[in-house]
């Protein structure tokens, strides 16, 4: 189990270096795009780029964020209920959160078999595929960290 959850920190490690660049690619297509409309023209395809790069950078981050604990919690609620409850409401949303996340892998990957490379963006003609490819590969990491912790949750608190 060390191992997976090793495995699991450095994937979500990268994808947000990954994420950080594409980020960073935003920030100066914009700015380059502001200062070029300064001097009366305009780069053709910023705003696809930026919602194609958008995509990159949200989907390596999912995982990330899952495993620094960032997601919005209800710690209001949870800090009123007693240690074993605690433990038991945090599975059960793991399970759930599992469940939900496996059904949009799945429907993410047939969507992305459906439309293959029939899909492009309308002036700069990207195809879409491997922007729902990395999608679903932030999809996946996110799984597996919500995994990871499921595990952790069930080994640390109820061996007592």
């Amino acid at each position: 189990m060390a191992y997976l959850t090793s495995i699991v920190r450095w994937v979500s490690k990268v994808g947000v270096a990954i994420s950080s660049v594409f980020l960073l690619g935003i920030t100066i297509l914009i700015v380059s795009n502001i200062i070029y409309r300064f001097f009366g023209h305009v780069i053709p395809g910023t705003y696809e780029l930026t919602g194609l790069f958008a995509v990159i950078a949200v989907a390596f981050a999912l995982g990330y964020t899952a495993l620094q604990k960032s997601h919005v919690t209800i710690r209001i609620v949870q800090s009123r209920f007693s240690p074993r409850t605690r433990v038991t409401s945090e599975i059960i949303t793991s399970v759930i959160s599992l469940g939900t996340w496996a059904l949009v892998i799945w429907a993410s990957i047939v969507t992305m078999g459906d439309r293959w490379l029939r899909e492009m963006s309308e002036s700069l003609e990207i195809p879409y595929l491997p922007f729902r490819f990395v999608f679903v590969l932030g999809f996946i990491s996110l799984f597996f960290v919500i995994l990871v912790d499921l595990f952790r949750i069930r080994d640390q608190d109820f061996r007592k």
